[in-house]
């Protein structure tokens, strides 16, 4: 059981092995890699960074891709490009025309709209191109991909052995899930069902705080994080994004999520770029200069930003302590005399150092601080009727993740939420989310997610007269007098759904010669929506299913039921001939503009 923690500043891999003594989570042996080329101290996380050549190939990655950067000589650095954080390009990418969006007669609960357009056949080049992250992260997981597997290897397993896991944000879309999935078969793991698991950062966090004997008050007494009816809510915060989720246990100690998960982009790599856009600038005086001299002593600027790197792990929110940060002997040496009385006249005549006094440090974690303590305060709202019939007590906040190991960060939350919540962070918050991963590719602890929005199909089914528009009114080859453009709901927005339970709606072709079905999937955020063109109804993607098996049989026999799966981590579909009870081929392809 193998887990890959894919983050925007450090990505790290883990496994254990499926054998009796490891049954019992909080005995089980956890392996992982804490030695990588070029790194500056032992770390579970290799740095998430790529060097290229001018073909676009790997020269190195991690730590290493960072020191041959900036040991090259001049005519080998044009030849080479560096890259880091384009994880987070996920979010900004452009994104496909959406000129095929309009909604028409579609499948439904009795009849189907005539489709026998092909699927598309080249869904991955779409996602390339409209990603140019996408062959980026591809390269790097093949990178840890191969690592991990020659580390798996060499204890006496093959490829065919592994299941592996890989966390993904929980607020990422099903389109931005599908990337990663997409990327990840193409790095080289395994594309069977069942052998690649999604696993939500903070769900896994939670797994590990579970098993990592972190106990919590209820009423006078401590209990872990295992005891039915312990409500628990998980704020992940990394480099690049803060993931939020809350949960229950129910009668066996199995999690149930309480509320639809929240988050953005306010990762302390945030902070790293406040403290370039704002600080070194107004130090050094523009921009432009500050450009300058990355680009003319890189292995200098980049001393400087790992020298605030380790003075941010230490800042605390009363901090009345100056951070002085040296001055590399390359940045130092640049400086002119202009440059040089700037910084004697912001900082009290120091001259060698960046000298930054509390309240600018303070600043510098405001920029996202702040932000977090807000969508910490909404989970909190909702969390409260989601539990307000059930037996009440304080909620415990689990902070994990990278930044969630700041001091400042630790004593701004407890602050806020002094006499609301109690605070706990478990051991190594760091590797909380990759060990957590591990746990739960061994076995899942979640036994219910709930649903972020609605989802359904839009559908033709029988017209109402009196209710339904005249203009979406048409007759199927069999006669029946339909309605197209009706919202057929598979799940609703906030609805509990099991883990592992199938949703299942009935679909028929409506056209003798239809050989193929595309059913356009929508999403809404108000529950049992009428049409799929009301307020706020938007297509995230189709359903397709080959026919081509069912063509045998008559017209009326032709009908498909379709299963959907919304309590994992990805939705999922198949589909079954009704009369024949054979499988067709079904796939979902979710739009990126959603």
């Amino acid at each position: 059981m193998a887990a890959v923690d894919f983050g925007t500043h450090g990505t790290g891999f883990a496994w254990t092995v499926m054998e009796p003594k490891n049954d019992r989570p909080e005995n089980r042996q956890i392996n992982f890699c804490n030695r990588w080329p070029a790194q500056p101290v032992a770390t579970a996380k290799n740095l998430t960074a790529l060097l290229l050549n001018e073909q676009g190939d790997v020269s190195a990655w991690g730590f290493d891709a960072r020191k041959r950067r900036l040991t090259m000589r001049n005519e080998e650095l044009v030849k080479h490009r560096f890259v880091s954080g384009f994880k987070m390009d996920i979010f900004t990418d452009p994104i496909a025309s959406s000129n095929d969006r309009t909604a028409r007669p579609s499948g439904g609960n009795v009849d189907l709209l005539r489709d026998t357009d092909s699927a598309d056949s080249n869904d991955e080049e779409k996602r390339k191109k409209y990603h140019p992250s996408y062959d980026l992260i591809v390269a790097y997981l093949r990178q840890i991909y191969e690592c991990a597997l020659d580390q798996i290897s060499a204890s006496g397993y093959s490829a065919d052995d592994i299941r592996w896991c890989l966390t993904v944000p929980a607020i990422w879309t099903d389109y931005q899930k599908q990337v990663m999935r997409d990327a990840a078969k193409n790095a080289g793991f395994p594309a069977e069902d069942g052998r690649l698991l999604l696993a939500y950062e903070p769900e896994a966090a939670a797994h590990h705080a579970r098993v990592s004997r972190v106990r919590v008050t209820r009423g006078r007494s401590k209990t872990d994080l295992m005891a039915a009816g312990v409500r628990f809510m998980v704020v992940d915060c990394g480099g690049g994004t803060v993931d939020i989720t809350a949960y229950e246990n129910d009668e066996n100690g199995m999690m149930v999520e309480l509320t639809r998960a929240n988050g953005g982009k306010l990762g302390s790599n945030y902070i790293n770029q406040a403290f370039q856009d704002t600080l070194l600038a107004s130090r050094f005086g523009s921009h432009e200069v500050l450009e300058e001299m990355r680009t003319k002593h890189p292995a200098a600027y980049l001393e400087l930003l790992d020298a605030w790197e380790r003075a941010k792990l230490h800042v605390t929110s009363d901090q009345t302590d100056y951070v002085y940060l040296t001055l590399p002997a390359a940045i130092d040496r640049c400086i002119d005399d202009a440059a040089r009385r700037r910084l004697s006249r912001l900082q009290d005549g120091v001259t060698d150092a960046i000298a930054i006094i509390p309240s600018e440090v303070r600043g510098l974690f405001e920029s996202v601080v702040p932000g977090i303590l807000d969508l910490v305060d909404k989970q909190l709202d909702e969390v409260a009727p989601a539990t307000s019939n059930k037996r009440k007590g304080q909620t415990t906040v689990l902070l994990v993740g990278g930044f969630g190991s700041s001091p400042y960060l630790q004593e701004s939350l407890k602050a806020h939420l002094a006499g609301r919540a109690e605070v706990l962070v478990p051991p190594d918050p760091n590797v909380a989310v990759l060990f957590g991963a591990v746990h739960f590719c061994y076995e899942p602890h979640t036994r219910a997610r709930r649903a972020k929005r609605t989802y359904g199909v839009a559908t033709s089914d029988r017209f109402e007269e009196g209710i339904d528009p005249e203009e979406l009114k048409f007759t199927s080859d069999l006669d029946h007098v339909l309605c197209s453009h009706r919202f057929g709901v598979f799940v609703n927005a906030g609805e509990i759904v099991p883990s592992g339970v199938e949703v299942s709606h009935y679909f028929h072709p409506v056209y003798a010669d239809q050989d193929a079905m595309r059913i356009a999937l929508y999403v809404c955020d108000s529950q049992n929506p009428r049409y799929v063109t009301g307020d706020g109804c938007v297509e995230v993607g189709r359903i397709s299913m080959d026919l081509k098996k069912v063509m045998r049989f008559a017209l009326e026999d032709r009908g498909v039921r379709v299963y959907m799966k919304f309590g994992e981590t990805e939705v999922k579909v198949r589909a079954v001939v009704e009369k024949s009870g054979e499988e067709v081929a079904a796939v979902i392809d979710f739009h990126s503009d959603y």
